[in-house]
């Protein structure tokens, strides 16, 4: 096994619950340097820490698992599984079962639709396990799921040598689509062909607070995917609700779960580009979300970012009605609230517009935000209201 030895003072954060050791932190390295093998993790004064992933490849050289001296095997990812069902009770029947670092395991990402579930690899160490992860997940749910499914096709900047496998793990294949509820509201799902697992779950407090906006309103969904913000706004009393998204394929997805909650005829969805549908259009708006996908990765993109926020955030400030009200969303650590707020501000510098911040959502509480880890802190939205 290899051996990782920190410089002297690093051990404390591993011991506060920070996962991650950076390279830059390691004073010595023993052992094969090889992806995604289990390493034990030293102080400078041989003080045992930790176990974890090894990386050779990332400039996250280790990502801890437990601060024991234990085993990782099928039993060690089915406590981890236990204490991640347990704090998800009251979620329905679909909802984020595992996230990751945040619920203890960095790299395991799982989605739970109905009866099956769906799961990425997204480090080296965690796809060396993942025969005892899936004896794992069987044993905890037995026959409450039908299937395991993987969709290990995700973007990444890592240099970990990873596979990119798509298919069925264990049971019975999962439909091409089928229909979850969240909150009384249907959406047809396509977990083999949408993006990330097929739905974006990390919005639920946000699709639960737009519905008390929506009565009687003229609303937008900017980067709508399959419509989850159109969705609520029509059911909740929108009078007509304009949603656009780039993805093809999505916006097709959109039209039938309009149909399939009676709000067809209230909602205009159309395949394009946001800012430039906003840039030509006559409408005017008093309800806007705007929820772009992640558009920075690094600190050192800040200035990009508030430079892109800012003219998103414009675009749809200038189609706003007075006493308009505006979400806009990041879903990037990087782009954290004060990057929202400066973007925002910066957007109608000189314009004589004031910006009345109504509150601040994160992500989904089975999307859980650990204090020790800030970087499990992603999604904010900004709720806004436009005051000429």
């Amino acid at each position: 096994m290899i051996v990782v030895t920190l410089k002297k003072g690093k051990e404390k954060k591993i011991k506060n619950g920070y996962l991650w050791i950076f390279k830059d932190e390691i004073s010595e390295i023993t052992g094969e340097k090889k992806d995604g093998e289990l390493c034990n993790v030293f102080s400078k004064d041989f003080e045992y820490i930790g176990k974890g992933f090894f990386s050779n490849s990332s400039n996250i050289a280790v990502k801890i698992l437990t601060l024991k001296d234990e085993n990782i095997d099928k039993n060690f990812f089915l406590n981890k599984f236990k204490t991640a069902l347990l704090i998800r009770k009251g979620y329905g029947d679909s909802y984020r079962f595992f996230h990751a670092e945040a619920d203890g395991i960095p790299g395991i990402i799982i989605d739970k639709y109905e009866k099956f579930l769906v799961i990425q690899f997204r480090n080296k160490g965690v796809e060396n396990f993942k025969n005892e992860i899936i004896d794992a997940l069987i044993d905890l749910f037995g026959n409450e799921i039908k299937g395991i499914y993987e969709r290990s096709d995700f973007e990444t900047s890592s240099k970990e040598n990873l596979e990119r496998n798509v298919g069925l793990l264990y049971g019975e294949n999962p439909p091409d689509r089928f229909t979850i509820e969240e909150e009384g509201i249907k959406y047809i799902v396509d977990i083999k062909n949408g993006q990330k697992t097929g739905f974006f779950f990390d919005q639920r407090k946000n699709r639960i607070y737009i519905r008390q906006y929506s009565k009687d309103a003229t609303g937008f969904d900017g980067y709508s995917y399959t419509g989850g913000f159109a969705l609520n706004m029509a059911v909740f009393g929108a009078k007509h609700v304009v949603a656009v998204d780039k993805d093809e394929y999505a916006i097709e997805l959109l039209k039938e779960n309009a149909k399939l909650n009676g709000v067809e005829d209230k909602i205009e969805a159309i395949y394009g580009d946001v800012e430039k549908y906003l840039e030509n259009t006559d409408y005017k708006f008093n309800l806007m979300m705007l929820d772009p996908p992640s558009l920075i990765k690094k600190k050192t993109e800040r200035h990009k970012g508030v430079q892109i926020f800012k003219r998103i955030s414009r675009s749809g400030i200038l189609k706003l009605e007075d006493n308009g009200i505006l979400s806009v969303c990041s879903c990037a650590y990087q782009a954290d609230i004060d990057l929202l707020v400066e973007s925002l501000r910066r957007s109608v510098e000189f314009e004589g517009i004031r910006l009345n911040a109504i509150d601040i959502i994160t992500q989904s509480n089975d999307h859980p935000w650990i204090l020790q880890i800030p970087e499990s802190l992603y999604l904010k939205c900004m709720w806004i209201r436009i005051l000429r």
